[in-house]
């Protein structure tokens, strides 16, 4: 696996270097989901968007980094706007699905306004879902119900067939 890692890395870095910076950024969307423990990955698919001018995308990516450039502060500024400085809106949109423990470890910046809150709810509940609990059972029921009125209207149709035949 690890050699799998590293030639995506280098095929990442001919395609920033081809500046195909699309093809780089799908990449490492690709490793972020293998690897989530990884991020260096993240502060890199942040440059990248920093290129394609995404300034919230860049906050997105770099709002884990440890030691942020006043640029850096500016785009995740910018990325808690964006989700209008929500806190659960923040956490969602950041995706971190790696280990809590390296979390705990980060010293982040405190200039920005909801990260040390943003950080206890990434460490606070990694698993938990964060959309209502009850929305999946509506869409099981749902589902279920529309699946039931085809066989039982399948069930009408045939049955009318055969009377109709016999």
């Amino acid at each position: 696996m690890e050699g799998e890692f590293s030639k995506t890395l280098e095929r990442i870095e001919e395609d920033i270097n081809n500046d195909d910076l699309g093809k780089a950024r799908d990449r490492l969307h690709g490793l972020i989901v293998t690897f989530p423990n990884e991020l260096k990955l993240r502060k890199k698919l942040g440059d990248i968007y920093f290129e394609l001018k995404y300034p919230a995308m860049v906050g997105r990516y770099w709002y884990l980094e440890n030691n942020k450039t006043p640029e850096m502060v500016h785009a995740c500024i910018e990325f808690e706007n964006s989700m209008g400085n929500d806190i659960e809106n923040i956490a969602r949109s950041l995706k971190y699905k790696g280990d809590i423990e390296l979390l705990k470890g980060l010293d982040l910046d405190p200039a920005l306004f909801s990260i040390k809150k943003v950080k206890e709810k990434l460490v606070e509940e990694p698993d938990a879902p964060l959309e209502g609990k009850g929305e999946h059972n509506w869409i099981i029921f749902g589902c279920l119900s529309i699946i039931t009125l085809i066989f039982i209207f399948a069930l009408i149709g045939v049955y009318t067939f055969f009377k109709w035949i016999f």
